[in-house]
């Protein structure tokens, strides 16, 4: 008997992201490729306010290990309905809202023009020189009730085993988990003590005999709770220090902590403009100050403009060849990831002896049927085209849909970020709607590069003073004058034993000391924003892992 270990909201230390579960493939350039597996140790939420005053909860599931030791348990204070999501959802939502640290650049006064040097290497070499056979490409390239329990719903949800439970009697509870396959860890019983006596709900999930981990979708829950809340307190018998939480919440206006601090990181900080400041460490000292119960604002404002959905494949249910039928999905945007994988090896299953991924790719490329196993096989199980894209409707182009529904018709998001360690889980976050704040709060910080010129200056060696939001400036980079003329730069540039593109003596020294990289042009790449002013840095909760692992009994 399998025995399966619950996995609570952020269990980041047994659950990790999984992008993909799939066989290695031999090759790549068909519509399935090997992807590296993320660990991503938080968590993704996001809660949708209806207009009936319901509230719909979707958790993102990130989870690796074997498909039948995967079991989920969520309390939640209303009975829900059950559905799956897509993570296309967050992954969207993400790229829209991470915090970034961009700078812009307003050159004051004018610099020394960079000369040319155009014909000074032709002047001094003839075409057997030293340079001769192209030595400038090398130069450019850059490396790459009591005692009962009421079960209200079992059944089967996308690829789930979906049990929604209700106990007045935390021990029956327990029990009733235990005798269906849950192994209830010791740590884990004050909690669910705790969730009984408020009487709360349960949500458990096993995946399905058939389905393995790379089907994994985002559970789906809406109740007529209008207070969205996170049950964050299972979570502390499983999880990593500051463990990174970010909650989205669509609706018709900003929304913030009922019971937890709304604060500010101090984002006067150089640092999360050239790189030695994380945002994320940032945020941590913002709640550490706060005691542990307090969320930040990363994006507050009108919805972003979010494409989700997929064209329809209505059409594809005559089509009878396997081969078709994939590069249909392709050009259709479906992506060759672990979910679709999934579902076509269920409905077309490769040969034995066949890497599944390898199997699909040589139908997609066109040359699979053309092999007479492959040919053989095909003919053998047949090709349900039907039955195919009634699957992929359920659990691909039906949930994504009803996300590109959620975002069109909620005029507003916000996005709130914390990150919590077990000490701090001691109450669930509950939010509320407020008409109090702002509507809107940009998620793009921009400070200002200054560059100073001057005539004993190129560019790429003037001072450089960076400006924050605030006003508050630093310099960056003192500056070092050039005092040679054209000729002298051309020879400390190209000049001597080095190649084009390497600094001799004088201009060498200007760089050495200065970390500078002569040339300011587009052929050398040479910009003050290269030194780290003006890198994009995109922070926020890498993802929600909400499953309970479980072993072998």
């Amino acid at each position: 008997m399998r025995t399966r270990h619950l996995v609570t909201l952020g269990a980041a230390a047994a659950a990790v992201a999984l992008l993909a579960a799939a066989p290695k493939a031999h090759a790549c350039g068909g519509f399935f490729c090997n992807r590296q597996a993320i660990d991503q140790s938080g968590e993704n939420i996001a809660f949708i306010y209806n207009d009936d005053g319901t509230v719909t909860t979707v958790v993102q599931i990130l989870y690796q290990g074997p498909s039948e030791e995967f079991a989920w348990i969520l309390p939640i204070p209303a009975e829900p309905t059950v559905d799956v999501g897509t993570d296309v959802l967050f992954q969207r939502l993400a790229a829209s809202t991470s915090p970034r640290f961009t700078t812009r650049t307003e050159v004051h006064g004018t610099c020394r023009a960079e000369p040319s040097c155009d014909g000074w290497w032709d002047d001094r070499f003839d075409s057997d020189g030293p340079m001769a056979g192209g030595g400038f490409a090398d130069a450019a390239a850059a490396p790459p009730p009591s005692g009962e329990v009421d079960v209200r719903f079992r059944g089967n949800v996308g690829p789930f085993d979906v049990a929604v439970l209700r106990s007045g009697d935390a021990d029956a509870l327990r029990t009733w988990l235990t005798d269906n396959g849950y192994e209830i860890p010791e740590s884990a019983g004050a909690e669910m003590d705790h969730y009984v006596a408020l009487d709360h709900f349960f949500v458990a999930l096993k995946l399905l005999k058939n389905r393995e981990t790379g089907e994994i979708q985002p559970i789906v829950l809406t109740s007529a709770n209008d207070e969205p809340c996170i049950p964050i307190r299972l979570t502390r018998i499983a999880t990593v220090p500051n463990m990174p939480i970010t909650a989205y919440f669509l609706g018709n206006q900003r929304v913030r902590p009922l019971n937890f601090m709304l604060v500010e990181p101090d984002l006067d900080d150089f640092g999360l403009w050239t790189g030695s400041t994380r945002y994320f460490d940032a945020v941590t000292r913002a709640v550490d100050d706060a005691g542990g119960h307090a969320f930040v604002t990363d994006f507050a404002g009108d919805m972003p403009s979010l494409s989700i959905e997929l064209q329809s494949i209505e059409h594809l249910r005559t089509e009878t060849d396997p081969g078709a039928f994939l590069r249909e999905l392709r050009d259709r945007g479906f992506v060759g990831d672990s979910q679709l994988l999934g579902i076509l090896t269920r409905n077309l299953p490769p040969p034995d002896g066949f890497d599944a991924q390898t199997f699909y790719n040589s139908l997609f490329q066109g040359w699979g049927q053309d092999d007479p196993q492959i040919r053989a096989h095909l003919e053998a199980i047949g090709f349900d085209p039907d039955r195919l894209v009634d699957d992929l409707n359920a659990g691909i182009v039906d949930p994504r849909a009803r996300a590109q529904g959620w975002v069109d018709a909620r005029p507003h998001l916000t996005r709130l970020f914390t990150t919590m360690s077990a000490d701090e889980m001691d109450q669930d976050p509950m939010f509320m709607r407020s008409d109090e704040l702002a509507p809107a709060y940009s998620n793009v910080h921009e400070a200002t590069q200054h560059i100073d010129c001057g005539p004993e200056f190129f560019q790429w060696t003037a001072p450089v003073r960076l400006e924050l939001p605030s006003g508050r400036e630093q310099l960056m980079r003192e500056g070092v004058p050039y005092h040679g003329d054209d000729d002298a730069y051309c020879e400390d540039r190209y000049g001597g034993d080095f190649r084009p593109g390497m600094p001799t003596d004088r201009l060498r020294e200007v760089s050495d000391e200065r970390g500078f990289t002569p040339g300011g042009g587009a052929a050398c790449s040479a910009s003050p924003v290269s030194t780290g002013f003006g890198a994009l840095f995109l922070v926020g909760a890498a993802g929600a892992a909400l499953a309970w692992r479980r072993r072998k009994a």
